[in-house]
């Protein structure tokens, strides 16, 4: 297991560090014996802090070498998005349209979400010191000596961006994980309820940054680290997915160098338990720190290479379009031939037989996440009613504006998200079944598709309200209008939430399976595929890609077991699915003006 933390200067030069989320993996040590001698810790129990020269040159030389074996496959995964994007402009076939007006989730960068005092442990002292830290809109958290401080412009003592931590709010799980006392968050029991809120929203919106951006660089990255690794061995990223593009691939840089760093260091550093954890600790947020800043600056400076090649690339798929998909068709046909037989074969005899179950285990969480949304909702705007009934009219804008901020508000919505937990109970065999380690991932997927689902809501009851306010005269006449919005937007709200529940249990049942698959049908199958390349053009040989068209082939055959699943469980009327061939036919004016008179 392998901590991530970061070290940050303030101007006055303190430093504090932060645990974050654990990496495992499995894999097997390297046998690097430079690493053992380069990266062994000082002899007397203390790892060289800072790293010493030659640590550092050997660490550069890891993370630049992990930078230019990755790039090019993110440049073959860039070209066949594009191909795939510009191929769709011509041949649309989107997602089922919502029901409800969609807003995309963006928190204010300018506002204080929350602020308070926090214990924080000090590496160097090892001690905890109180400090006032303020979570920013952007879920940045910052930290001064003082609220005093903070009032009166100083610079914070240091500051982070929650992308991809681990929130540990009890003592026994910080003693369990790190071996060392948990000294408490704050001061009373509310204020820690409201601090886990936030920073557990704050972990999540960060860490899944890049899963959420709808964009043909984000879709190539992660598509890029998947082949990346698969080509080494290691088929499902799982949680090392979590965080913006070069914690990523620190990640997994990392998941290479630990079982040397474990094998070769660990066992050289001497004290009590406890303290060999301290500084075993320190030692691998040193080492982290380093790779991840070497590979953002690499990162950033592939940028302008990367605008360039897209350019370049949209250049050569327009005019050729046609025959770039004629020529991708027919190798696809070829490969049907070679890969669709052993691909069923494998599915239905160790896939099938438990998509029913690992698919209810998959819903029953959502669904009940989705449902706590669901009354929430209601739960607000009867409330909001109830205020107007006897109150002002003029209080309704103001109730109206807090409603909107309901899916920014963690401590409101933390009974929702607290559903998706569940996930890592129940779902815990199928690392050893299947080799699937992402529940992480797909917690705070779940809790994402909630918070979406809120926002959605309260923006259109905001929209439909406002087209209505300044039609109806009298406070009754109001209420009734507010009661008939609510409950339109409930029955827009069931069609959404059972769309994007079963997109959610399809992307997830594939992500489960499809690398199991793979894996399977590596030694049998993609082991064919050298044979294959002389069928694609010279000129075309960056951007149609075998392995891309050979995974498609696989993905096709898992799709439609999935389908078959899906379906059947719509048909039960299952956790509230509507069929695929539901629909509402009216606008949501339309209906709102008819049910008005």
């Amino acid at each position: 297991m392998i901590w991530k933390g970061e070290r940050r200067k303030s101007a006055a030069g303190r430093r504090s560090r932060h645990v974050a989320r654990p990496l495992t993996t499995t894999e097997p040590g390297l046998g690097a014996r430079l690493a053992a001698s380069v990266l062994r810790p000082k002899m007397g129990g203390r790892c060289s802090s800072p790293l010493n020269g030659r640590q550092r040159r050997y660490l550069r030389g890891r993370a630049d070498a992990t930078m230019k074996n990755f790039v090019p496959y993110y440049r073959r995964q860039l070209a066949t998005a594009l191909l795939r994007q510009v191929s769709g402009e011509l041949d649309p076939q989107g997602k089922p349209a919502p029901q409800l007006l969609a807003r995309e989730l963006r928190g204010p960068p300018d506002t204080t979400l929350h602020e308070g005092l926090l214990s924080q442990y000090d590496g160097d002292s090892r001690s905890w010191q109180e400090n006032y830290f303020i979570l920013l809109g952007d879920f940045t958290l910052q930290w001064f000596e003082s609220e005093e401080a903070l009032r009166k412009g100083c610079e914070p003592r240091g500051s982070t961006a929650l992308s991809g931590y681990l929130l540990l709010s009890l003592p026994s799980e910080y003693a369990e994980l790190l071996g060392d006392l948990c000294q408490g968050l704050a001061d009373s029991a509310e204020s820690r309820r409201i601090w886990k809120a936030a920073l557990r929203d704050g972990i999540r919106y960060r860490s899944t940054e890049l899963q959420r951006r709808d964009s043909l660089e984000a879709e190539a990255f992660l598509e890029a680290v998947r082949f990346y690794r698969q080509e080494r061995g290691r088929y499902g990223a799982g949680d090392l997915l979590l965080g913006p593009e070069p914690e990523i691939l620190g990640n997994v840089l990392m998941e290479d160098l630990l079982p040397v760093l474990r094998s070769q260091v660990l066992p050289s550093i001497r004290g009590s338990e406890r303290r060999r954890r301290q500084l075993w600790l320190q030692f691998l947020q040193e080492v982290y720190a380093l790779i991840l800043s070497e590979i953002a600056s690499e990162f950033e400076g592939f940028q302008k290479e990367k605008e360039k090649l897209q350019v370049e690339l949209e250049k050569k798929i327009r005019p050729d379009l046609d025959q770039m998909l004629t020529l991708k068709d027919e190798i696809a046909s070829k490969l049907q031939a070679t890969v669709q037989s052993p691909a069923e074969s494998c599915c239905s005899q160790s896939v099938e037989p438990h998509l029913e179950c690992v698919m209810e285990e998959l819903m029953r969480p959502v669904s009940s996440g989705v449902e706590a949304v669901r009354l929430l909702f209601a739960q607000r705007v009867d409330e909001m009613i109830g205020l107007v009934r006897s109150s002002p009219v003029a209080v309704l804008q103001k109730e109206l504006l807090t409603l909107g901020r309901t899916s920014w508000q963690p401590h409101v919505m933390h009974l929702c998200y607290e559903e998706a937990d569940l996930y890592r109970e129940s779902l815990r065999g199928l690392e050893e079944r299947f080799g699937f380690r992402g529940v992480t991932s797909l917690v705070l997927g779940a809790q994402n598709l909630m918070q979406q689902l809120m926002e959605n809501a309260t923006h259109t009851f905001l929209q439909l309200s406002q087209q209505h306010l300044g039609q109806v005269a009298g406070r009754r006449r109001l209420t009734q209008t507010l009661g008939k919005v609510k409950e339109r937007v409930l029955k827009k709200f069931d069609y959404d939430s059972s769309s994007v529940r079963k997109r959610f249990a399809q992307e997830w049942l594939v992500r489960i399976f499809l690398p199991f698959l793979l894996k399977h049908l590596e030694s049998g199958c993609k082991l064919e595929l050298p044979q294959y390349e002389s069928f694609v053009f010279a000129d075309f040989s960056g951007i149609i890609n075998l392995e891309n068209i050979y995974e498609e082939t696989v993905l096709a055959v898992l799709l439609r077991a999935v389908g078959r699943a899906l379906a059947e469980a719509s048909c039960r009327n299952r956790h509230n699915l509507y069929a695929d061939g539901f629909s509402l036919p009216q606008s949501t004016e339309e209906l709102l003006y008819e049910e008005m008179g």
